[in-house]
């Protein structure tokens, strides 16, 4: 009974840390046009499970999210293009991933640099400074 009893406790932990509440939001065909015409600025990860790139930028993207999970100004998210198919379609995703920033409901551009944590968090405060026209945390 005592090895049920841990198999289920080590279940619940894992599920627990599966779920850590990264700041990454994670959009769908349904409300990705709602959430990203908030006037927020976001920067959007459009990826396909499979894809060994995006596998690898993963953990990276969390820590990403995580580093503006408070912020009021900055949104960091993900669409996964083998699900959410009309919002990739629209989107124009033809590679794997694909990282766009989005405000007001509009791309507004596209990063094409270096997929380390400090040059995402740099390159979002930017985009952030400059369609808000305010500084970032």
């Amino acid at each position: 009974m005592s090895s049920l009893r841990f198999l289920l406790l080590a279940a619940l932990v894992g599920l627990a840390l599966g779920s850590a509440g990264h700041g990454v939001h994670h959009l769908t065909d349904t409300d990705f046009e709602e959430k990203t015409a908030d006037g927020k600025v976001w920067l959007i990860k459009f990826f396909a499970p499979w894809c060994g790139h995006c596998k690898r930028l993963a953990p990276t993207w969390d820590q990403l999210g995580d580093a503006f999970k408070s912020s009021d100004k900055i949104m960091i998210a993900s669409v996964d293009c083998t699900e959410q198919k009309d919002v990739c379609t629209k989107a124009e995703i033809r590679g794997y991933p694909t990282l766009k920033v989005y405000h007001a409901g509009q791309a507004v551009d596209s990063y094409r640099g270096a997929r380390e944590l400090a040059a995402l968090k740099s390159y979002v405060e930017e985009k952030a400074k400059t369609l808000l026209d305010v500084t970032t945390e």
